[in-house]
């Protein structure tokens, strides 16, 4: 592990916000906060820095970091398809799927026998409970409602669809859902103790990270290197290349940590405490 430069520690100067991810990054290989990192999240913020969110979560899944670590100032939800601010629970930006697009996305995938959920505003829903499920549903630390999936999809106001598949035994067939839908933003990530799957949020094609990103940018009256985002999957890597400062997560593939500035320990060593002690000391 190689600590910062000086080129770092001069850039980490300027930081007024910091950016992070949550699965695989505040939250280690079994979905539990570490305990050093409730010391250096309050050390950051007693320096003045704000804190915020840049999940695929939707805010209902995140709300007991929020709670535990007072990570509460605006940020991106949903993978860019909901801007929020926990502390005045205002909603700065929300675009939903349309109608037509949930709806085909779900037979589609159907038909490809991946997994489904499908997300809005105040909860997420299955067809059915699989392994997957319940160990998604303890990482999220929420209950999912069973529906028939089609049916939530016309109602509309879908923010997300989360597809997964098992590589090993099914293939890339999530690439092959994607080439059907070139409007829509895939954004891919994994779960730490299944590592043979990959999920995708599916999400508005009008909800990139570039948009959220300058967005909040404009909510906070910040530039990009006054900020500092940390993450550990495909999803992750627009904030680390546009903010100011990138850190990948130790336990992030090696095209996401080619595209950071530098690169933290593991989740499961609090690479996140251990990156704001290095860059931020007392």
């Amino acid at each position: 592990m190689m600590q910062p430069g000086a080129y770092l520690l001069a850039a980490a100067a300027d930081i007024r916000l910091a950016f992070f991810d949550i699965d695989g990054t505040l939250l280690d290989s079994h979905g539990q906060i570490h305990p050093h990192l409730y010391a250096a999240i309050a050390s950051l913020k007693s320096k003045g820095i704000k804190t915020a969110i840049a999940s695929g979560r939707p805010y209902f899944a995140a709300r007991f970091l929020v709670d535990e670590l007072g990570i509460n100032d605006a940020g991106m939800f949903y993978t860019g398809a909901h801007l929020f601010e926990p502390r005045s629970q205002h909603t700065l930006l929300e675009v939903s799927l349309l109608v037509a697009d949930a709806l085909a996305v779900v037979q589609a995938a159907q038909t490809l026998d991946l997994y489904v959920e499908v997300y809005t505003p105040s909860g997420f829903y299955l067809q059915e409970q699989t392994e997957i499920s319940r160990v998604h549903a303890a990482h999220l630390r929420v209950n999912p409602e069973l529906d028939d999936l089609a049916a939530v999809a016309m109602r509309g106001s879908v923010s997300k669809l989360l597809v997964g598949v098992n590589r090993v035994t099914q293939g890339d067939k999530i690439s092959i859902l994607e080439k059907q839908f070139p409007q829509l933003i895939f954004a891919r990530a994994y779960l730490a103790a299944y590592p043979d799957w990959q999920f995708a949020s599916v999400i508005s094609g009008a909800a990139t990270k570039r948009r959220a990103f300058d967005f909040l940018l404009h909510h906070h009256q910040l530039k990009p290197h006054q900020i500092i985002a940390f993450g550990d999957a495909e999803s992750d890597m627009d904030f680390l290349q546009m903010a100011g400062i990138g850190v990948a997560m130790g336990n992030a593939n090696a095209n996401i940590r080619a595209v950071a500035d530098w690169v933290t320990k593991t989740a499961d060593e609090a690479g996140v405490a251990y990156a704001l002690e290095q860059l931020f000391p007392a």
